[in-house]
Order: C-alpha cells, then sequence, then structure tokens
C-alpha cells in the first residue's frame, strides 16, 4: 500500500484548519498548491447556502479554495440579494473590496458594470414578486450544485486518529508497552528518568475492589506501567499505578476475560521482559500467563501442597521459584511444566525467597525465624541464619521480606517480624542491624527496596511507614500513616517514587512522593 504525499498534506492542511492555523494553511496550499477542499458537512453547507446562510456560506469557501468562475457566481448572487434587501453598505463592500469582484471587473466589465449600477439606484422595488423569489431559490440551488462538486467532507481529526490507531496496533502487538509516555516525532518511547530515591509521602490514587473483594497480593511490571493485583475471589488484574484505573486497553481486560485461578492469589511475580506473569493461589496450583493476551501459558497444578506464598522468576525466564506453607521451596521448569529442584529445611512456612543477581544463589526467609542461603544448582543449604537469635534465643521472631539491593549483588535485606531489620551478606555475615524505635514500631509487616536501592520502605505494626537508609542507617518516619490497618504487603515501582500497599479492606492506596 503506497501513501500519497498529497494525502499527508491534506491530513496537515485538516490539522490546520480545525486548530485555527489560517496563515500557516493558506500558505501549506499556495506553496503545494494541494487544497484541502473540505467542508464540515456537505448537507449543512448545502442547506446554508439554499437558505441564504452567507455568512457560514463565505467562511467555507474561502477555506475550501473553490475555483474562481463558481466563487464569481456566488459572490454576484450575494450582492443581487443584498440589493434586494436594500443592503447596500456590506454589498458595495464585497463588490469593490474582495478578489473574485477585482478579477470580474478584469475579465468581465460590462458584467461588473451591471452590479454597480444595480448598487447605485436610488429607488428600489419593496414588493417581491413570487417570480422574483423563485428565481433566488434556482440560482440558490445552481449554485449549491456547483459548489458541491468542488468540496467534500473528511472525518474530523483524521491526523491524530491515524496516529492514534498507529500506536494502539504497535501496543497490541507488544511492540510499545501501554502507558508509557511516547515521542511521537522520534518514534520512540519516552525515557522515563528515575528520580532521586525518595520516600513515598503523600496519596497518589487508590485501587478500590467491589465488596466481597480484597486483595492477597501485587507486583509492579518491571518497566512500571502496570500494577498487577491478585484478589481473594481468584482474579488477576492489571491497573494504570498512575491514575487507580483498570488497564482496559488490554482487549481482555476490557471485554471482561480476566484472568483467574481456581481459589485465592496468595503472590505474584512478573517476568524480567514483562511479557509473563506467575500467580500462585491458596490451593497450591501456580498458572503462567501472557500479559499481553491474558492467555495462561503453562500450569503447575500440584506446585504445593499447601498455600503458595511467593514467587520469583529466574533471569532467563526459564524458571520459576515458588515457596509454600507446606515449609518447602521449588523450583519449576517453563518449558518442561515440571518441578525440577525442591529445597527443604525450613521448619516452618516460606514467607519470601529470591535469586541472587547471578543466579548462583537462593535466599529464603521463614516463619521458623530464619535466614537460608541455597546453592542452586545442588539445592544444598549453604549458611543458615537467625538474625535474632542473641536477642530471642530459640524464640527468635519470624523472617520475611528477603529483598535484593539494586546495584549491590552481595548483598540483601531482611526484614523480621520485630523492629529490627538486617542486611546480609551472601556469605551468611550480617553487615548492619537497624532497629527502629518501639514507639513507632512493635514490629514490622512488610518492606521493599527502593529503585536506586537506597531506601529501605518498612510498615509496622502501627501502619507507619519507615524510610531507612541502607547506607547510614538513619530512620525517617513519615508524617502520614497509611489508611490500612494490618498492612499485608507493599510493592515499589520500578522506576519512579511510587509505593503501591495492600491488605483486607478492599482497597490498594497507592503514594508518591
Amino acid at each position: 500500500m503506497n501513501i500519497e504525499s498529497a494525502d499527508v498534506i491534506r491530513l496537515i492542511e485538516q490539522f490546520l484548519k480545525e486548530h485555527n492555523l489560517h496563515s500557516t494553511l493558506e500558505a501549506l496550499q499556495t506553496e503545494t498548491g494541494i487544497s484541502l477542499n473540505t467542508v464540515d458537512n456537505t448537507v449543512s453547507f448545502k442547506d446554508d447556502i439554499v437558505k441564504g446562510n452567507w455568512d457560514a456560506v463565505l467562511a467555507s469557501v474561502e477555506q475550501a479554495h473553490v475555483p474562481q468562475a463558481k466563487r464569481i457566481d456566488l459572490y454576484e448572487q450575494i450582492i443581487t440579494e443584498l440589493a434586494d434587501l436594500h443592503d447596500i453598505s456590506p454589498a458595495r463592500a464585497l463588490l469593490r473590496q474582495t478578489e473574485p469582484m477585482e478579477l470580474m471587473r478584469s475579465a468581465q466589465p460590462d458584467r461588473y458594470l451591471r452590479l454597480e449600477q444595480l448598487l447605485s439606484r436610488t429607488s428600489f422595488d419593496s414588493a417581491r414578486s413570487p417570480q422574483h423569489t423563485a428565481r433566488n431559490e434556482s440560482r440558490r440551488l445552481k449554485i449549491a450544485e456547483q459548489l458541491l462538486a468542488e468540496v467534500c467532507t473528511a472525518p474530523a481529526s483524521r491526523l491524530l486518529t491515524l496516529l492514534g490507531h498507529s500506536i494502539k496496533w504497535q501496543q497490541l502487538q507488544g511492540i510499545l508497552s501501554p502507558n508509557v509516555p511516547y515521542d511521537l516525532f522520534f518514534g520512540r518511547a519516552q525515557m522515563i528518568a528515575p528520580a532521586e530515591d525518595k520516600a513515598p509521602c503523600k496519596l497518589l490514587t487508590t485501587i478500590k475492589f467491589p465488596k466481597k473483594q480484597c486483595p492477597n497480593s501485587l507486583a509492579f511490571s518491571p518497566d512500571g506501567a502496570y500494577l498487577a493485583t491478585g484478589s481473594a475471589d481468584g482474579f488477576i488484574e492489571l491497573w494504570n499505578p498512575t491514575t487507580g484505573k483498570i488497564a482496559d486497553e488490554l482487549k481482555y481486560q476490557a471485554d471482561g476475560a480476566l484472568m483467574m485461578m481456581e481459589d485465592a492469589v496468595t503472590a505474584l511475580a512478573f517476568s524480567y521482559n514483562g511479557e509473563m506473569i506467575c500467580s500462585g493461589a491458596k490451593d497450591g496450583k501456580l498458572k503462567v500467563w501472557r500479559s499481553k493476551t491474558g492467555s495462561c501459558a503453562k500450569r503447575f497444578p500440584a506446585a504445593h501442597s499447601q498455600g503458595v506464598t511467593c514467587l520469583a522468576f529466574s533471569r532467563d525466564h526459564s524458571q520459576i521459584l515458588s515457596g509454600g506453607h507446606d515449609n518447602v521451596l521449588r523450583i519449576h521448569g517453563l518449558k518442561s511444566a515440571k518441578m525440577l529442584k525442591e529445597l527443604r529445611g525450613h521448619s516452618a512456612s516460606v514467607t519470601s525467597a529470591i535469586f541472587s543477581e547471578d543466579m548462583a544463589n537462593i535466599i529464603s526467609t521463614s516463619d521458623d525465624g530464619s535466614v537460608r542461603i541455597w546453592d542452586t544448582s545442588t539445592t544444598n543449604c549453604i549458611h543458615t541464619v537467625v538474625p535474632d537469635s542473641e536477642k530471642h534465643g530459640l524464640s527468635a521472631p519470624a523472617t520475611h521480606s528477603a529483598l535484593a539491593i539494586p546495584g549491590s549483588p552481595s548483598e540483601f535485606v531482611v526484614c523480621t517480624k520485630s523492629p529490627s531489620i538486617y542486611i546480609l551478606a551472601m556469605d551468611g555475615s550480617v553487615r548492619k542491624s537497624i532497629t527502629v524505635d518501639k514507639k513507632s514500631c512493635n514490629e514490622f509487616l512488610t518492606a521493599a527496596v527502593t529503585p536506586h536501592g537506597k531506601h529501605i520502605l518498612a510498615v509496622s505494626d502501627m501502619s507507619i511507614l519507615h524510610c531507612i537508609d541502607i547506607t547510614s542507617g538513619n530512620v525517617d518516619i513519615v508524617s502520614n500513616k497509611i489508611p490500612n490497618n494490618d498492612v499485608i504487603g507493599i510493592a515499589c515501582h520500578p522506576v519512579l517514587n511510587i509505593a503501591a500497599f495492600f491488605s483486607n479492606d478492599r482497597r490498594v492506596p497507592i503514594w508518591t512522593a
């Protein structure tokens, strides 16, 4: 399919006309010799001529570049009718100050003189015979037919509509990510410059769930375009994280064909390329979905004997790591849809699990109070750490929220159900211990690391958000309390200073710095 350059110019001319850039439109038409020759509505245009709504007709004709001969006929008719109405001043202005009449005076002086004589009469017949009225109507109809042969109508905003369709098609094909700003001039997605790490401190928007529904898990897509939520009734939905609206540019969501598990969705994870979402459920099942289409790619019907608590993709998207209430971690192959490896050692539910950056190790936390570092290839546990053992002995509080630190592959964060957070090394040593005042925290419920790896965002049992500097250990308390009671989880946007929280109260508040 070839696109004619004249069509492109007409699209630009329509844009200029619709935005009242008349001088630019005139210059473009003159330089290219290509006229727009459109009116907003041909039916209305004809109706204006037949009814003698000459102001509207002249405005349309001036923009349409009608041949001069037909413009002369139009102006002659208008001047004649104005003379019949004794409206001499505007008739003289049209006769003596317009381009078509100047052309008539040069090319057809006798015709021009008759109009001058018509306007120079000192008396007019006030009685208009039926024959005179019929003659005017006939002339108007004839002029309407002549002008309609020169103009056409086109749907409004064609240039913007075509550009919008092009972008939409690229989004549906996966070439562009929806909700990511697009630089139309350069033909590429605008790069979102990561902001300096700051603590989210004010409400940006809130995702609200219907009655009898509540979020049980959430995760941001790697590009930050979507926030995925998994609910107690088994639905998995993708949202615009800046507006809190459902991402209905995804056709399957607009059609109501949502991704769904048979039981409550207790864990979610995106693949590193954002093309897949893994969901884990209360019944121990896993499913892998294609995020663009909502179709199910793989099923793991017996991933765990009890509920799934955590999920993570390998960096090459070939494996999924899962942990559950059955105290076990498992690695599943995406190609084979089978369990590849099993890691046993925890004596209570696994609360979180992540791969190390080089995939050589797995870090897991548990309600048994331990942190375990595993060899991925052999599945052997090479280090077991109980961070609070010196304070609590055998009754160490549960560990949760094993978190990678961007830019620091040899270290990771572990949060405990206490006022303490720890930074550990891959050799199992505790690099730093940070304990906050019990006035703001009896125990931490959940935590996340900010995009640059500068801060830990941790939520206490008092719904207070703590911002902890990883380097210095300094703790800042965000003055606004999170509106949810007993926050279950937090997720940080991968680029911006945005965090989302969830609990059992049917709301996901999204905060920004």
